[in-house]
């Protein structure tokens, strides 16, 4: 009676597997199922039978993007017997049936592909395959450093199919790799990041072999020339012509190197139809940056500028420079310096009113120069305003606007005067201060906190509070409101709390942004919010879309918020906020940790 039992659920089982094979049959509905899954499930999924593991193992192989080093040392083994069994004249390949399902390829380090292919060789010499541990110390590094070489131009070599190739070169030494990437690897790509030094003729070489397919370049490079490789490989840069489909270039350079500039000038010519520029320089002066686009970028319409260095601000006519550049006009513009953003970089940018569709400045520094409120009463376009930003940022970087300037109220008639971007802003972080808020005493720390808005009547704050609600409401469209920020500053971590604030209560006027039926994320972070139970009862009700709130801390009214949104309305989630204590003094090293 058991084993007809076992055998009748044995058959469902096939019956029911056989069912699901034939969702198989519709590689759109495969592709959006197999991406939830993780690489273990994968090759879970690839044991189930024959007709599944012919499905599945070319997702298996699609992305090695994020290997882990055990998977990382399972490859270098398959890559150093493959290569082996080849020199040994063996015709049978595992490369030759896997690497052609490769679609992604990230960061292949040069030490890691050596300490892999080490620690492999080590491998072998405890299973008694391979040469003795003494001869493995004893080999030559100019041989070992060929093998190591070569092991990865055979793999490289069968990777004929890829779509997305990021690498890493630290040490400019390593150029027979990069002509072989060049020749074979990349005839496909759309999709290309190179980091590291470089040689400079192969780096030269790389670019000129760029297929017509490339849509991404990235370059995060330092180009070097060796005398004594000056003629290793031959680069012809006359007869390279513009890439029809790159549409977007990253660049990551020191431009206070002459030599960058002469390095990567074959690439300027081949940009004419990149569309989006984005560049971490270490310089404040623009100009030469200015000249290139002009020159070189007729279609460019999105640029976004970083430093990697703060050392120096950009100067307002510097700026201003660049922003007179595009011939089509901006869509979208990306600050990321120090910079003063004065009279002559706004003129700059109002010439773009009719295309400007996102702006954001995160170290937006006050020095007399333009008010962040005017952006949105002038390009009716605008879907995105962002003036903060998350990380360890300076607060006297982020310059807030004042409550009566955001509510902007008509003289004549005391009504809310109309912007012109109500309907096409979607996302909005800035910070809104100058509301009088007699009702926090105490700062952060519980000393007693220095009142900086002080209201003419009683219940000024409250009305306040209400007109800028109402200004907010305004943003049917809105799907992304940051009003707060878990930004630190380095010296003074309490200057980051904002008091003079909106709180975010209902008693406060909270109720006038039901109309915001769209918003999904709502950033509050370390603001003197009174967010309680009832509020997050309103927000699960009116804000359908709603799906994260930051900044939500962990003690009083917010305690009891977060507790509901858990048990009630797990749709939304509320990320613990981590607040640095006063006593603790950050360094360089906890940075980066």
């Amino acid at each position: 009676m058991l084993n007809l039992l076992g055998l009748l659920a044995r058959l469902k089982q096939l019956q029911l597997s056989q069912r699901f094979s034939a969702v198989f049959d519709l590689p759109e509905l495969t592709d959006i199922i197999f991406s939830y899954l993780s690489r273990n499930d994968l090759v879970q999924w690839a044991r189930v039978s024959k007709k599944w593991h012919y499905v599945v193992i070319p997702y298996i192989w699609r992305d090695i993007s994020a290997l882990n080093p055990d998977q990382h040392q399972r490859l270098a083994r398959m890559i150093t017997d493959d290569y082996q069994m080849m020199t040994d004249g063996c015709q049978q390949s595992a490369l030759t049936k896997y690497c052609p399902l490769i679609r992604k390829l990230g960061y292949l380090r040069r030490d890691l592909i050596r300490g892999v292919f080490l620690l492999h060789s080590f491998h072998l010499v405890v299973e008694g395959r391979g040469p003795s541990y003494d001869d493995v110390l004893s080999e030559p590094l100019s041989d070992l450093w060929s093998r190591i070489q070569n092991s990865f131009c055979h793999f490289m070599m069968h990777c004929t199919h890829l779509d997305t190739l990021a690498f890493q070169i630290d040490t400019i030494s390593f150029y027979e790799s990069v002509r072989v990437i060049a020749d074979s690897a990349v005839q496909r790509l759309r999709h290309l990041s190179i980091h590291g030094r470089i040689l400079d003729c192969a780096f030269k070489y790389l670019i000129s072999q760029c297929p017509d397919t490339l849509e991404t370049l990235e370059l995060r490079v330092t180009p070097y020339i060796r005398e004594d490789h000056l003629s290793v490989i031959k680069v012809d840069e006359a007869g390279q012509e513009p890439l029809p489909n790159l549409r977007r270039l990253i660049l990551h350079l020191g431009y206070r190197n002459e030599l960058c500039h002469k390095s990567i000038y074959s690439i300027w010519k081949r940009c004419k139809a990149v569309e989006a520029l984005e560049m971490t320089c270490e310089s404040s002066n623009f100009q030469p940056i200015a000249t290139i686009i002009k020159t070189f970028f007729p279609n460019l319409n999105t640029i976004s500028f970083g430093q990697d260095v703060h050392l120096q601000t950009v100067q307002d006519m510097s700026l201003a420079t660049v922003l007179l550049t595009s011939r089509l006009g901006w869509r979208s513009v990306n600050l990321t310096v120090n910079a003063d953003f004065g009279e002559r970089s706004w003129m700059a940018l109002s010439r773009h009113a009719s295309t400007l569709e996102g702006f954001s400045m995160a170290r937006w520094r006050d020095q007399n120069g333009a008010k962040p409120c005017p952006f949105l009463t002038t390009f009716p376009r605008l879907q995105s305003f962002v003036t903060i930003s998350e990380g360890f940022i300076r607060t006297w970087d982020i310059t807030p606007i004042d409550a009566n300037e955001w509510i902007h109220l008509d003289p004549l008639s005391g009504s809310l005067t109309p912007w012109p971007c109500e309907n096409s802003l979607t996302d909005l972080r800035i910070r809104i201060s100058g509301i009088p808020r007699l009702d926090v005493v105490r700062d952060q720390r519980g000393k007693k906190r220095q009142l900086i808005a002080w209201g003419s009547y009683p219940g000024e704050e409250r009305v306040i509070q209400r007109r800028v609600y109402e200004r907010l409401s305004r943003f049917v469209n809105l799907e992304v409101l940051w009003l707060g920020h878990n930004s630190y500053d380095y010296e003074l971590l309490d200057c980051s709390d904002q008091y003079e604030c909106l709180e975010m209560s209902l008693e406060s006027g909270l109720d006038r942004l039901r109309g915001l039926k769209r918003l999904r994320v709502l950033n509050v972070s370390l603001m003197a919010t009174r967010i309680g139970q009832k509020e997050a009862q309103w927000m699960a009700q009116q804000w359908p879309e709603l799906r994260e709130i930051h900044g939500l801390e962990d003690k009083g009214d917010a305690k009891k918020a977060r507790q509901w949104f858990k048990s009630n309305c797990p749709r939304i989630s509320t990320p613990s906020l981590v607040r640095l204590e006063w006593s603790y003094r950050p360094t360089v090293d906890s940075f980066v940790a």
